[in-house]
Formats: structure tokens, sequence, C-alpha cells
């Protein structure tokens, strides 16, 4: 628990990124939540996915998510320091759920608690 378990790239055009990655370091790819993502890793090994969007801001990626017990203990130990609740609570199909806090400072932080 509360390690890394999911680094996100967004990217704009999921066939060129995932060209760059593959060439660069070798990962294999799979499609993901209905073609909006491309997951990488080495093998068996996950590392991370390919996320489309229409515009790209450096600053917000890579986006990097850490496996938690309990999304609810968590959020509540995020807003009791100083931080806050970014948005709803989602499915990833297949994992479990996910949710993104920041830290006090405005910085992104994904949690994923797995089924």
């Amino acid at each position: 628990m509360n390690t890394l378990c999911h680094v996100e790239y967004f990217v704009t055009n999921l066939d060129r990124s995932q060209a760059f990655y593959e060439g660069v370091f070798g990962w294999t790819f799979r499609e993901f939540m209905g073609g909006t993502m491309r997951v990488f890793g080495v093998g068996d090994t996950h590392i991370g996915g390919l996320m489309l969007r229409e515009s790209v801001t450096p600053s917000d990626t890579p986006s990097l998510w850490f496996k938690v017990e309990s999304l609810d203990d968590s959020c509540a130990k995020s807003v009791q320091l100083g931080g806050s609740i970014v948005g709803e609570r989602s499915e990833v199909p297949g994992v479990g759920w996910s949710i993104q806090v920041k830290d006090p400072d405005g910085n992104l932080v994904g949690l994923v608690q797995y089924n």
C-alpha cells in the first residue's frame, strides 16, 4: 500500500506518443478505457498509461497515482492536513476506484483503491 502504481502522461495523439515511448524504452502497449488510454509496461509489469486529451499543459503531466487501502480514509486525511479533493471518485474498469487530491501547495496526487 501507499506505493506508486501508475504513471500517466497526457497526450494529444496516442499513435505518435506510443511510437515515441516504444522507440525510446521498448514498452509494450494495450488499449484501455474504450480507446481513450493506452496502458504500457515491460512484459507483464504495469508502469502507466497514455491518456488522450485535447490539449496538454506540461505542468499537469505526468500524473502520478498511488495505491491506497481506502479512498475515503486517504481523502479525509488529505483534507485534515490542508489539502483538498479534486472532483469525484471514478471507476477504473477491472482495477477499482480512483480520485485525485491536491496537497497544500496545489500539487495533484492520484489515489487508487484496488478491488
